[in-house]
């Protein structure tokens, strides 16, 4: 059986409220003979509506309506405003003060009782679509969040696949010192101190680049809180460098002309991380498609005072599938997570810029404006 709505009387006049109590009957009325007592029953009681008289002592009912929509737990409550007093400026005034209804005393009991139902079915109503907003609201920030962690798990995994490109020659390289010596050692070759030195010497360069390497990491993926002007030139070498292995690894040229060097005010890290999705993407549409004699360009520009990065690629262009959907998540031209467009799309406005795709040549340009 569901529980029944609570209406909350208020009215000096004792035989006022029994009449109001009688033809509420199908509801839970609670009795307030004075502004008071009233302010303080909504304080331990869950109240769905009010009937508030306007002429009572000490505190009128203007006085009280003011003090429960100044309440922030009392403040949605809908008041309906019960009184003799019937001119058209103490209507306005009652409007003024937050209620939502105004019936002149003698009251008609079946008008009394529609308008009375009227607001609580629309009490009823907004706090449903209320919990339903929150509850998309919930849905919303949980699928944020998987994105946001999709997007994470995505670029941890690339920059693993980054650094592996990185050391495979170095790796490679101490791989062949290390046989070089134990071959002559188990031939028994006597080794000279100068052999020695120059081949510590040569395990010591090796090391070194891969210890910058990491470094060169560490400081692209470090996080950046503030925002502040930041050279684009300098940002696009960053990320260019991290791809350069792996651009390498699948033999895909990599240019970048310079048209001017503009500055521009966002978070640096951020912007990075757009660039390095876009080249990640475009080394993708090339092994994807298998092309031959790959080659990603990079254009850096500015105009009206917004700098402006142009990266093109030859791996045949984007098909059956529109360049808008591409910015939805989860959507992908080739068997990527499909997070990277989105995730750059979110980071460029959060900074005040857009993004673009379009069919360039015989590939993709993307376009990048802060």
């Amino acid at each position: 059986m569901p529980k029944k709505q609570t209406i909350l009387v208020v009215d000096d006049t004792e035989i006022n409220v029994d009449i109001l109590i009688s033809i509420l009957k199908k509801y839970d009325v609670i009795p307030a003979l004075n502004g008071q007592d009233a302010l303080d029953i909504v304080k331990s009681e869950h109240v769905d509506l009010i009937l508030l008289d306007i002429m009572m002592p000490e505190m009128d009912g203007y006085q009280v309506c003011q003090k429960l929509k100044m309440d922030e737990h009392t403040k949605n409550i809908p008041i309906i405003f019960i009184t003799v007093k019937s001119s058209e400026d103490d209507v306005k005034k009652g409007f003024e003060y937050g209620a939502v209804d105004y019936v002149m005393k003698p009251f008609n009991p079946v008008e009394l009782l529609a308008r009375v139902k009227t607001h609580l079915d629309l009490q009823t109503y907004q706090h449903h679509l209320e919990q339903r907003v929150e509850e998309e609201i919930g849905r919303n920030r949980l699928q944020d969040q998987m994105l946001h962690q999709h997007a994470k798990q995505a670029s941890i995994g690339e920059m693993l696949m980054h650094i592996a490109h990185q050391w495979k020659q170095p790796l490679s390289e101490l791989g062949s010192i290390n046989l070089s010596l134990l071959g002559k050692l188990e031939q028994g070759t006597q080794l000279e101190s100068k052999t020695l030195y120059h081949t510590c010497e040569q395990v010591e360069q090796i090391i070194k680049f891969m210890s910058d390497t990491i470094q060169t990491f560490q400081d692209f993926y470090k996080p950046i809180t503030q925002d502040s002007f930041f050279s684009v030139d300098d940002v696009v070498h960053q990320a260019s460098n991290i791809v350069s292995a792996t651009y390498d690894y699948h033999n895909i040229a990599l240019e970048i002309h310079k048209e001017k060097t503009p500055k521009t005010y966002g978070n640096a890290n951020e912007y990075a991380q757009i660039i390095l999705n876009l080249l990640t993407n475009a080394k993708d549409a090339h092994v994807a498609n298998k092309t031959k004699s790959p080659n990603v360009t990079i254009r850096i520009s500015q105009e009206n005072n917004r700098s402006i990065v142009c990266i093109t690629d030859n791996a045949g262009g984007i098909r059956d599938v529109c360049m808008e959907e591409l910015f939805e998540p989860f959507k992908s031209s080739t068997h990527n997570s499909g997070i990277g467009l989105y995730m750059s799309k979110v980071i460029a406005e959060k900074n005040g810029g857009s993004i673009a795709l379009e069919p360039f040549e015989d590939g993709t340009k993307c376009t990048v404006v802060m």
